[in-house]
């Protein structure tokens, strides 16, 4: 038996591509090496699943290689390459430190890597160890079903974690005779060089060296040296893989991009690592399905809780948005031109549920959620597509859209490698009709769902009535209802349709100074114009009311009150109302047998201090500024209404 050995890939006289080519096929991603790590790995396991297993079993193992097994690595990682003149060690820096860590990322219940061990082999039916092991992009042989992987490239996410470049395979498959084989190979992708005047691709591999390529361990052989490395050995009728990147790269994803950026200890890379899973797995994690993964994550041996839809509100929210689609009981989206099914739509409102796990921060979720997620065949989260908030902070919805299965290929090749997007610009003709559209539909969705219509119809100035909530937190819903809208009125009994009245005499009270100063909150402020309608059959044309500076506190008479400043430009009829906004975020129809219901008291004319009780102000004058007055309720969310009535 031979010994083992690095193998160095020289360039043949019909090229070749470099270490470096391979590294760049997933271009600038967005998304964190190890958030990209967790997708595309997971990506690949869930797509090699056998179909009589209902579980995939996918792990991820962040630990630091033992006394007992350190010399073993040291020994892989101490020779140069057999076929290349010098022997001064690739990896010197591995056998020069004290601890070497390394994140092991195996399934179970999966295919395994089989097929011939060279790329060049006649034609078979599986070629999965020529595709991951030796080619790049290859694609020959996947089995038509809903893929997550479209290119090939996702190993790259392997690679680039490793900061020495190098990831161990271990796999276990059953042969075409049905008896089980294991294999076990180093691979290695660093930078081309020149020796003498050969050139060298950058390539490597660790195995049993021949003249052309690099052959694995094979059976006992391969368990050999994985109980050598520490690497747990496969039981007796176990197929699947473990992949083993060397030195991973725990660098603080939630920092920014520095010389100084500091790394993660492997406890807190451990928790990231189970966060990213949760957030870009769950759809395929969920204990209901009929086939489904199982994720377990561990740092140094301890088992780290990887959140799901038992433990975590709002990703509980969204599954409840995905069982909808899966009952059938769904939204279905659709283009009008040409006609075509787009997918189904549902959602979930929340309430306080709030999100703060960094790596949902990294996918674009934080505090209440008001996102859409994406999918497509493979049920493996695309992205998640933010919406406008809802006018209440504490308010949100977590909705979910899946690609209709004959569209599901049109939308994989919308996706960039990374596969966290959808890009009609990559697409020609309908194709690229099917998917712009999409998103013009998830976003009249977003808009109805956050209410965003609604204050659209009755936006002031620069921003909608709704955005108070903003800055109110948990006292304010914000101004939503019919917001400042001109509304038409019936006439009052027994006058004609008055459209205007003076100020009547108010005997009920005077204004006591303020002895609270109110709130500090953040957002726009200020002034905001207002736009004219003209009113029904010929009628004057009436510009709303305005809501103007920022909602506080005061004292009138010893009650606590909420003052809202209103800006009416002239002659006008306003009515004031205010709602409970209960847990869902809607409005409360009818109090709780008791409770204290918050009301308005009346309004306020700032230029000579009069009060006016009612929820209805006539002003008969030029434009002016008042306040509307609601007595305060301690521990509820309110929504302001003001409207004017023609």
């Amino acid at each position: 038996m031979s010994e083992p050995g690095w193998y160095a890939q020289p360039f043949r006289a019909d090229g070749g591509i470099t270490a470096n080519g391979l590294l760049s096929q997933l271009g600038r991603p967005s998304l964190s090496q190890l958030t990209l790590l967790v997708r595309e790995a997971a990506q690949n396991s869930w797509d090699a699943r056998l179909r009589e297993q209902a579980v995939v079993r996918f792990r991820l193992d962040l630990s630091t290689v033992g006394a007992g097994h350190a010399s073993a690595w040291r020994r892989m990682f101490s020779g140069g390459s057999s076929n290349v003149g010098h022997q001064n060690g690739m990896f010197r820096s591995l056998t020069q430190a004290t601890a070497i860590r390394y994140l092991a990322v195996s399934d179970r219940g999966t295919t395994g890597l089989a097929g011939p061990t060279r790329s060049d082999a006649g034609r078979t039916a599986r070629r999965e160890w020529a595709r991951f092991v030796l080619n790049s992009g290859d694609r020959d042989g996947v089995a038509n079903m809903s893929s997550g992987g479209t290119y090939g490239y996702g190993k790259s996410a392997l690679f680039q974690l490793s900061k020495a470049g190098c990831v161990l395979v271990y796999t276990r498959f059953k042969g075409d005779d049905g008896r089980l084989r294991t294999r076990f190979i180093g691979v290695a992708i660093r930078q081309s060089f020149w020796d003498g005047d050969s050139r060298y691709t950058g390539r490597h591999w660790w195995g049993l060296p021949e003249r052309e390529h690099c052959e694995p361990l094979r059976d006992a052989q391969a368990d050999s040296v994985a109980r050598e490395l520490g690497i747990p050995v496969f039981n007796v009728e176990e197929t699947g893989t473990t992949l083993v990147v060397v030195d991973p790269d725990l660098t603080d994803p939630s920092l920014p991009d520095s010389d100084a950026t500091p790394e993660l200890s492997v406890h807190e890379a451990g928790t990231y690592l189970a966060d990213a899973a949760a957030w870009n797995l769950w759809p395929i994690t969920l204990v209901d399905r009929a086939a489904r993964m199982d994720v377990t994550v561990s740092a140094n041996g301890a088992d780290i809780a990887v959140p799901n839809a038992e433990t975590d509100a709002t990703l509980a929210e969204f599954a409840s948005a995905y069982h909808k689609i899966a009952e059938g009981t769904a939204q279905p989206l659709a283009c009008g031109k040409p006609r075509k099914d787009l997918g189904h739509f549902a959602h979930q409102f929340t309430y306080g549920a709030s999100v703060t796990s960094l790596a949902a921060r990294e996918l674009g979720i934080e505090g209440a959620p008001h996102h859409v997620c994406l999918l497509r065949g493979p049920e493996l989260v695309v992205r998640y597509h933010s919406g406008p908030e809802r006018s209440n902070p504490d308010a949100g919805y977590a909705a979910v859209f899946k690609v209709t299965d004959e569209l599901d290929e049109t939308f994989a090749r919308a996706e960039p490698p990374t596969h966290d997007a959808w890009e009609h610009q990559q697409l020609q003709g309908r194709e690229a009709t099917f998917v712009r559209t999409t998103g013009r539909r998830l976003k009249d969705q977003c808009d109805r769902l956050s209410g965003a219509q609604a204050r659209r119809a009755v936006k002031v100035g620069t921003y909608a009535m709704g955005s108070v909530a903003q800055r109110l937190g948990h006292l304010l819903a914000g101004p939503g209802g019919t917001g400042a809208a001109v509304l038409p009125a019936s006439p009052l009994p027994g006058t004609s349709r008055p459209l205007v009245a003076p100020i009547p005499a108010d005997t009920s009270g005077t204004q006591a100074p303020p002895t609270s100063s109110g709130l500090a909150p953040q957002g726009e402020g200020g002034p905001h114009g207002g736009r004219w309608e003209q009113g029904r059959g010929g009628r004057h044309r009436v510009r709303r009311p305005t809501l103007t500076a920022e909602p506080r506190f005061e004292v009138i008479n010893g009650m606590p009150v909420v003052v809202q400043r209103v800006r009416l430009h002239g002659p006008d009829r306003v009515e004031g109302s205010v709602q409970v906004v209960t847990g869902d975020g809607g409005t409360e129809s009818q109090s709780p047998t008791g409770a204290v219901k918050p009301e308005v008291y009346g309004w306020r004319v700032p230029v000579d201090g009069r009060i006016v009780v009612g929820e209805v102000l006539y002003h008969s004058g030029d434009a002016t500024d008042v306040d509307l007055l609601i007595k305060a309720v301690a521990d509820v969310l309110i929504d302001i209404s003001v409207v004017g009535r023609s």
